[in-house]
């Protein structure tokens, strides 16, 4: 007898296959097993990341600038990682069941999970795999995040087409929840999280980069965030200064960032779990 989580998984799994082959190169797109995010190829090539002074309301593009290169592909997950992916590896031993069910609302992105679990789901999925899955780094997530478009707020898009590319707090949500916060001058239709891929995706091919929820990354709370000594200039993680705290990048539908906040501002305690925070993975191509 089918277990009715391994159903609904399978059905989910179908559905989000058929959404990225819409969206994306099929020679792009790597899924390794059928309950396995389904990853997008990110090409060699660099960005310009931003150490910034540590002064506070200098502009978004003042500060310094490091060169970081990328001279091999990678893969990252097209979508965040869904609660049926997580419900998946319940399953299959390798997650903790989380203070929701998991097997409700199977193409939205897993919350309320923590660095550490997240870091375990990762770990599940190389063992299943044989190939090595991880978080990404936060040079990793801003290169496939940006697509070439930019480090300016939302990567160069208007504040009135905000609500094309991802779930945001907007209108819909200001007049569902009534929580007087500012609200991008556009209308996405959900006033909480949204299923993965239900926006316009960016010319990598990868959702929700803006908005839907945030996601953990693999670098620490560094001191040297406000200096460019010591920054890998190869895409690596940031291993120095405070690892009890880890990055997350992105926004989510509860957010309207009036500025693009600088690559050193995200850190949160690696137990935190919150309602508006997840995860997208990366495997290395060998």
């Amino acid at each position: 007898m089918v277990k009715r989580g391994a159903l609904l998984y399978a059905l989910s799994a179908i559905v989000g296959s058929l959404i990225s082959n819409a969206n994306a190169a099929p020679d792009k797109l790597i899924k390794d097993c059928s309950e396995c995010p389904t990853l997008v190829t990110i090409p060699s090539g660099a960005i310009d990341y931003r150490v910034p002074p540590g002064i506070i309301g200098r502009a978004h593009n003042a500060g310094w600038y490091t060169r970081i290169s990328f001279t091999r592909e990678f893969a990252i997950g097209t979508f965040e990682v869904t609660n049926g992916q997580w419900h998946a590896c319940i399953e299959g031993g390798g997650c903790d069941q989380l203070d929701y069910d998991t097997t409700v609302n199977q193409h939205h992105p897993v919350t309320k999970v923590n660095w550490h679990q997240a870091k375990r789901y990762a770990q599940w999925l190389s063992k299943k795999t044989n190939y090595n899955y991880r978080l990404p780094s936060n040079t990793e997530w801003e290169y496939s995040a940006r697509a070439g478009r930019g480090m300016n707020r939302y990567f160069n898009i208007a504040p009135k087409n905000v609500c094309e590319h991802g779930n945001v707090y907007d209108q819909t949500a200001e007049t569902t929840l009534a929580y007087n916060l500012d609200m991008l001058p556009c209308d996405d239709g959900q006033a909480g999280l949204a299923a993965v891929g239900h926006f316009k995706p960016n010319a990598f091919g990868l959702y929700d980069t803006i908005g839907n929820a945030f996601e953990w990354i693999e670098d620490c709370a560094s001191p040297g965030n406000f200096d460019a000594s010591g920054l890998p200039v190869n895409g690596a993680a940031w291993f120095e200064g405070d690892c009890t705290l880890r990055g997350y990048r992105g926004s989510s539908w509860l957010t309207n960032e009036p500025t693009y906040l600088v690559e050193s501002d995200r850190f949160r305690d690696l137990t935190s779990g919150e309602e508006d925070l997840g995860f997208r993975v990366v495997r290395d191509i060998p």
